[in-house]
């Protein structure tokens, strides 16, 4: 396996974590983002065509998105604990990895986005609005779980995890929401969750 990722990137730190926790070895090629913008490169177009990241060679395959990824690890390296196969916790986790590509991509993600000038162009204020919904969703359902999904830490976790942590970044007072604050705690006290970077 072969991760093309940047530690500027939330979407390449999931894969970093989930990595981590099941010391799954991999190899790493680390994109210039700001100066050499290699994501955007011709060579990286190839691999990617949509020039993000993450994006991984497994089994002599290119995958683009970071839930594929994850996904993928799971399955191969991570049992039912990661990933269940029940049909019922499998849709529990599934319905928050849907999450993190929705009001957590398209709200703390891309706010922060404007507000780091990481060429995210858009309503800011929409942006904001539904970071703030994201925020309050999981500040309520964390009120009554440690976790997203099936009573443990899941690849739900590591989806929504990276873009919360980093949430201040778009201008977001994550301590308005103190059942997140704990949650990110709980995630950061996973033995062999790797530290923010």
């Amino acid at each position: 396996m072969k991760l093309y990722a940047s530690d500027n990137s939330g979407n390449s730190w999931k894969i970093r974590i989930l990595l981590s926790l099941l010391d799954v070895p991999c190899e790493r090629v680390d994109l210039d983002f700001f100066g050499k913008r290699e994501h955007k490169s011709p060579w990286f177009m190839q691999i990617n065509p949509r020039g993000q990241v993450p994006a991984m060679e497994i089994e002599g395959k290119y995958f683009w998105d970071s839930t594929a990824h994850l996904v993928y690890i799971a399955r191969k390296w991570g049992g039912e604990q990661w990933l269940p196969t029940d049909p019922l916790g499998m849709t529990d986790v599934m319905h928050w990895m849907a999450f993190a590509q929705n009001q957590v991509q398209f709200g703390l993600q891309w706010a922060r986005g404007v507000v780091l000038k990481l060429k995210t162009t858009g309503d800011f204020v929409e942006m904001q609005r539904q970071g703030r919904l994201a925020l309050q969703i999981l500040n309520d359902h964390l009120q009554h779980n440690d976790w997203l999904a099936v009573g443990r830490t899941t690849i739900a976790d590591i989806a929504c995890y990276p873009y919360v942590a980093k949430s201040p970044e778009g201008e977001f007072d994550v301590a308005a929401y103190p059942h997140v604050v704990a949650w990110l705690r709980r995630c950061e006290a996973v033995p062999k969750w790797p530290e923010r970077k």
